[in-house]
């Protein structure tokens, strides 16, 4: 019991200096860009201001404070359960990201997904089929994704599906002027497929070539080698032996990377115009809305925390039950 309470203890004052420092830095980072906020927040519209009104406006979002000030007011109303007023979108922020936040992890829950289960398929053929051409194919194709942009395949799939063959929306989660609720199930599977297979496509690389490296030692391991002597199966080898010892490597790797895939997702939901909560954070820096900025980096590192956590307690059990056997 003492164990279990050092290790929760240990984990959650990780957790708040990870958020700390993810703050702290945002607030630096931001502080040094180039970006004018009150430009940004007329939108251009600077010198149909007069100066009193600028200087209101320069009150009103706190831009006579220093950075350290500003940073110590954002913490305080944190500590109340408030993260702010977006100048952006004129709404509390968790408003704004209570809105983005679950078109996002629908977005990035789906493409975690169906990396995995690809990555992981194609990498399992690779090894069983190794030094073959479909081996090689795999490894090739494994390959290209790890070097592909994703932007570029993002706007190759826009250019091959929406534009040639006018098969799926070119951008956005729903039809001009609806919510992505309020259309049908047909509409936001076309809707979901490219930015999904854009982030399925650019991720599940890494899980195709772990998999096919454990496969590999699997298949070459001593009680596979005794159970094909003993006249099994390749196929009840595969199923009983290999997918058992390999699947859950697969899946703590997976987590792991979960925020490689988070990045990807500011990238494709910008492509995409897909109103997440990754193309809120582009939006956010980019008007220097310094509240919503914040908002949505504190639920970003909580997201890459949580997979992280999940990969640890995974691999702890992983090598909990590998010892016991």
């Amino acid at each position: 019991m003492s164990n279990l309470s050092s290790s929760i203890l240990h984990t959650g004052l990780r957790l708040l200096l990870l958020l700390f420092l993810v703050v702290v830095f945002a607030y630096v980072l931001l502080s040094w860009s180039p970006l004018d906020p009150i430009n940004a927040y007329l939108g251009g519209n600077v010198f149909a201001v007069s100066e009193a009104q600028k200087s209101l406006l320069v009150s009103q979002l706190a831009l006579d404070q220093s950075v350290g000030e500003r940073l110590m007011h954002w913490l305080s109303g944190l500590m109340q359960g408030e993260l702010g007023y977006s100048s952006l979108y004129q709404q509390p922020v968790s408003s704004v990201i209570a809105e983005q936040l679950p078109l996002s992890l629908l977005l990035i829950g789906l493409s975690w997904i169906c990396s995995l289960v690809f990555g992981y398929l194609l990498g399992l053929v690779a090894a069983i089929y190794r030094g073959g051409w479909l081996d090689r194919i795999i490894q090739k194709l494994a390959w290209l994704m790890v070097c592909m942009p994703s932007f570029w395949l993002a706007m190759l799939l826009i250019s091959l599906f929406s534009i040639g063959l006018s098969l799926t929306p070119v951008c956005c989660a729903a039809p001009i002027g609806m919510t992505f609720m309020d259309q049908s199930l047909g509409s936001m599977v076309l809707h979901l497929m490219l930015p999904v297979a854009t982030l399925t496509l650019v991720s599940m690389a890494p899980i195709m070539l772990h998999t096919r490296e454990k496969v590999i030692d699997v298949l070459q391991s001593d009680y596979v080698q005794y159970s094909l002597a003993h006249g099994d199966s390749l196929s009840r080898v595969v199923l009983f032996h290999v997918i058992r010892n390999s699947l859950l490597p697969a899946i703590i790797l997976q987590f792991a990377t979960i925020a490689e895939l988070f990045g990807g997702s500011l990238i494709a939901e910008t492509v995409f115009s897909f109103p997440g909560l990754g193309a809120g954070i582009v939006k956010a820096g980019l008007a220097s809305d310094t509240a919503l900025l914040m908002g949505c980096t504190l639920i970003s590192a909580l997201l890459v925390f949580s997979g992280n956590l999940i990969a640890n307690l995974l691999s702890g059990y992983f090598m909990l039950e590998a010892n016991d056997v």
